[in-house]
């Protein structure tokens, strides 16, 4: 029988991230964020703030311009 070990802690999440130069400053990101995390910037355009970010998609999901990319979690040695 094969044995999996988890390690302990938190697991790591994908990041999103707001391409500036697609963004349309739409706000319709921040509007669908479940952490209330995607601030609109001075410029008008949004930024994700990563340390409040769960990685659920929904920002990537309904941005119609498509400016939301989700990072990869980060992997610890």
């Amino acid at each position: 029988m094969a044995v999996m070990i988890h390690p302990f802690g938190p697991k790591p999440h994908a990041l999103a991230l707001i391409d500036p130069v697609s963004c349309t400053g739409c706000g319709i990101c921040a509007m669908w964020c479940l952490m209330h995390c995607i601030d609109q910037q001075p410029d008008g355009i949004y930024k994700v703030r990563s340390e409040d970010c769960i990685g659920c998609r929904s920002c990537k999901v309904n941005c119609p311009s498509g400016a939301v990319t989700m990072l990869p979690p980060k992997q610890e040695v």
